[in-house]
């Protein structure tokens, strides 16, 4: 399973890449929105989207707009550390920062099933 994480710190970004390395998925990552968006006309099937919310160049809504339009079915997990006025794709779902890679690797594993 190829999944695209899209955050701009860096340390949480690492994190999330290396969780979910070490649950056995692929891992392709951007540092903004902007860079996310330039990938998903390139040709890379994705699997699923992690997004953190507020994020350089294009925020994580716009993101996972552009994504559902390429992989309408997929699962989009986001991850806000702000109350945000939320407009998840469907399928989206609201994570909380601080939060614990176990969930989301949970919620990736229950779309799979």
């Amino acid at each position: 399973m190829k999944v695209l994480v899209v955050e701009d710190d860096a340390f949480v970004r690492e994190v999330a890449v290396t969780g979910l390395e070490d649950a056995g998925y692929e891992v392709i990552e951007a540092a903004s929105g902007g860079e996310a968006l330039r990938l998903l006309p390139a040709g890379i099937a994705l699997d699923a989207l992690l997004t953190d919310i507020r994020l350089p160049e294009a925020d994580g809504w716009v993101v996972a707009r552009a994504y559902r339009e390429r992989f309408p079915d997929p699962p989009v997990p986001y991850v806000t550390g702000y109350a945000e006025k939320m407009q998840p794709v469907p399928g989206g779902i609201i994570i909380s920062k601080p939060y614990r890679m176990a969930k989301v690797v949970g919620v990736l594993e229950t779309w799979a099933a």
